[in-house]
């Protein structure tokens, strides 16, 4: 029988996949993999000669360099430094510039039942220096002035706590007097109040500047969902870049009145808030140092000339903290400080994500659990899209009712495509159906799942949050793998290079079945191209290796979407007397127990 030359060659395209899909594991396998390896090496023998060649940083504001790499802990004693503690916090802050430079968050882990605290900044120095402080500088050429680097000698406090400030003084030796109270509220907040005395014989001019730099990236791949990279509202508007932009050079300067400005990790934020009456000049960049960059946000106040005798003083603030939306806004209502929550990453569609995490925070304070609250919010989701659903579900179903008479026309005109069409036209105008009917209430609820997708990205309240069975953290990905049978083999698949990440959880292969099912109750006609069916049927679980990377939450929502949504299509193919792939299992057997 010889081959049909207008059928596909369904044979040569899996052929076709499968030594894709051989070239790419023998790529990762003999060049990614050593390639990556080696440049691991390199980048340490860069940083370790970096190590040897560093020179002691020099005490002024433009100093940037991170001198001699050492472990955070020998990094931290380099300075004299105060404790903090308060509910919230734990850390230092240190004698060198009065900076905030050791800093961890009591209330987050850095894993899944183990005790470290999240630490969120660190000295300069260290590995991934990361730090705050706030300095002046002068067109007058005022000499020895606060920098980054400046000794603060400490007058009064001891651990800065809530209510129990710490007081430095500086002397610059010409005429200038620094006094300096630092204070932390019980939650994230920093307070810096600055009192400048001239004791000189003539008047000085200073601006006072505020700046976070910080010597590394966050770890982990970038993600497309959750911005991270610096983030303010300046001029009253959101201003964002990426990592990746700013080594390419790009930069961002901008003078505004108040506003803030900082750096958005995933679920973390440090931000520099100055005196929302003051007008500053914001600005983010990167500099170019050894084995790297430097990122850096800082702005700068207006020119105050203090005449002799005078004093004068202002007061700015450090938020260093988590993402969590109540306590951002909690902050943004008590001190003015506008669009304060939008350090959160709502996306495009924030119109819809804001009251979506709204509802999902509520079924969590209702249930008590943040994987059940998904749940409840994807019913409700659900209901109020069932009427676009019930529209498309109908449209499709009269779609498949015209499958003998197309099926007719292809047959009678199959040497002749123009004709076809035209025919097939006709027939939508006889029958007075519009094929794209179906398709405009179904991309109608794409932005709500998109929304939804959005906030179960960025949702900090599912970090660390357990789900029932052996989901331990609902914002990672399922833990299980059916390399060893789901735990049944006693070894961790992980470690097999390549092919231990590609293992899929249990989860991920439950949304694949569901997906499946979906497909086998949706109204579509068949068709009678076999590549495009055999497409068809290997799609859902195309997608479960897709989502095997994917955190737990999410696949558990598209899940639990999925089943909602047959459930659905059944009630409408009942209400329309359209058959279910159901009532066929349901007849079968049926037939089986007839025969018996």
């Amino acid at each position: 029988m010889q081959p049909n030359p207008q059928q596909p060659d369904t044979k040569n395209f899996i052929i076709a996949i499968v030594s894709a899909l051989m070239i790419l594991f023998l790529y990762q396998t003999f060049w990614a993999g050593p390639q990556e390896k080696l440049r691991q090496q390199q980048l340490a023998q860069q940083q370790s000669a970096a190590v040897q060649k560093a020179k002691a940083p020099q005490d002024n504001a433009t100093q940037t360099n991170m001198g001699a790499i050492v472990p955070r802990d020998k990094a931290i004693g380099l300075s004299v430094r105060n404790k903090i503690d308060n509910p919230l916090l734990s850390g230092s802050v240190s004698s060198f510039g009065a900076r905030l430079d050791d800093l961890n968050l009591k209330a987050y882990k850095e894993e899944v039942n183990k005790p470290q605290t999240v630490t969120l900044l660190n000295p300069q120095g260290s590995k991934d220096g990361y730090f705050a402080f706030f300095g002046y500088t002068s067109t007058d050429n005022a000499p020895n002035l606060p920098g980054p680097n400046t000794i603060w000698k400490l007058v009064s406090g001891n651990v800065l706590a809530q209510n129990a400030p710490l007081v430095y003084e500086y002397d610059n030796g010409a005429g200038l007097k620094f006094t300096r109270k630092i204070e932390v509220d019980g939650e994230y907040l920093f307070t810096y109040n600055d009192t400048i005395t001239n004791t000189g014989a003539a008047p000085v001019n200073l601006q006072e500047y505020g700046a976070i730099r910080r010597y590394s990236k966050p770890k982990g791949p970038e993600s497309s969902a959750n911005h991270e990279g610096p983030v303010g509202i300046i001029n009253n508007t959101l201003n964002r870049l990426k990592y990746r932009d700013m080594e390419k050079g790009k930069s961002m300067s901008e003078n505004s009145k108040g506003g803030w400005l900082g750096f958005a990790d995933k679920y973390w934020l440090v931000a520099l808030i100055p005196d929302q009456n003051q007008n500053i000049a914001a600005s983010y960049k990167a500099v170019p140092i050894d084995n790297g960059n430097m990122f850096e946000t800082s702005f700068v106040g207006p020119q105050t000339t203090i005449g002799v005798g005078q004093s004068i003083s202002n007061s700015e603030r450090v938020y260093a903290g988590s993402k969590k939306v109540s306590e951002l806004r909690t902050y943004e209502a008590k001190y003015n400080i506008p669009k304060f929550d939008n350090a959160i990453d709502w996306g495009i569609l924030w119109f819809l994500s804001k009251p979506f995490y709204w509802l999902l925070m509520f079924f969590n304070t209702q249930i008590g659990n943040i994987g059940l609250a998904i749940l409840a919010l994807t019913v409700v989701v659900k209901i109020a899209t069932f009427p676009l659903v019930y529209q498309s579900y109908k449209s499709f179903a009269k779609m498949r009712e015209l499958t003998p008479k197309m099926t007719e026309i292809k047959e009678k005109f199959k040497d002749d495509a123009a004709r076809q069409q035209q025919e097939t036209l006709k027939l939508y105008q006889t029958e007075k159906i519009n094929p794209v009917a179906g398709c405009v209430p179904m991309l109608l609820t794409m932005p709500i799942f998109l929304a939804l997708f959005k906030i179960l990205s960025i949702t900090l309240e599912l970090r660390h949050a357990p789900f029932f069975g052996w989901v331990p953290d609902l914002s990672e990905k399922d833990p299980t793998s059916f390399i060893n049978l789901f735990g049944l083999l006693p070894f961790d698949p992980h470690i097999i290079p390549l092919i231990g990440g590609m293992g899929i959880g249990i989860w991920p292969i439950l949304y694949g079945a569901s997906m499946w099912l979906m497909q086998k109750m949706q109204p579509t006609a068949p068709t009678t191209d076999p590549m495009q069916t055999q497409i068809f049927a290997l799609m859902p679980w195309f997608f479960a290796f897709i989502f095997g990377g994917f955190a737990s939450g999410l696949v558990i929502y598209y899940t639990w979407s999925n089943l909602l949504t047959i459930v659905q299509q059944y009630i409408i193919a009942k209400q329309t007397g359209s058959p279910t792939v159901f009532d066929d299992w349901f007849k079968k057997q049926e037939a089986k127990k007839v025969v018996k």
